[in-house]
């Protein structure tokens, strides 16, 4: 199993030509590269990796998995959980999901925007405790599934609303 960490600053590049990669058989089956992980710059990755929870999975030297979550007033929204094609399928992406939500302990909610062209996305993150509040008609061929995870903590009570 690949290590998770920390990445630095100058691994951004690599987080975005891994996001490019990753991500293009979403942007073909969408008939767009305008799609946010493939318009999104080294720049805006590297901010934050800086400012934001940022994780990797390296195998060795080469970051072969990633994800970012950017909290606001208790909510985080996930970015860009990406592992590398060649790499999928052996837990990469779960690890990095629980990585990322143990990393943040003050949290009370995860939420993610996930296309649901891509048919393994949504039941991947449904068996990690999310569910669908939401989908959206982007297009005529964009579906967004708009998705929450609330956080129950041992020390809190459970919410029944």
């Amino acid at each position: 199993m690949p290590t998770i960490s920390r990445p630095h600053p100058h691994d951004a590049s690599a987080m975005h030509a891994l996001q490019q990669k990753a991500f293009a058989e979403e942007g073909r089956r969408s008939g767009t590269t305008m799609i946010p992980p493939l318009t999104e710059t080294v720049e805006a990755i590297a901010a934050h990796v800086v400012t934001q929870t940022a994780l990797v999975a390296r195998e060795g030297d080469t970051i072969i998995g990633s994800v970012r979550g950017v909290v606001t007033d208790g909510m985080c929204t996930i970015r860009a959980l990406v592992v590398d094609p060649a790499h999928q399928g052996r837990g990469i992406g779960s690890t990095l999901l629980r990585a990322l939500e143990a990393a943040l302990p003050d949290v009370q909610r995860f939420e993610l925007t996930t296309n649901m062209l891509m048919e393994n996305n949504v039941p991947f993150y449904e068996r990690h405790g999310y569910s669908v509040y939401e989908t959206i008609q982007h297009n005529e061929i964009i579906r967004l599934a708009l998705m929450s995870k609330p956080v129950v903590r041992a020390d809190q009570p459970a919410s029944y609303d």
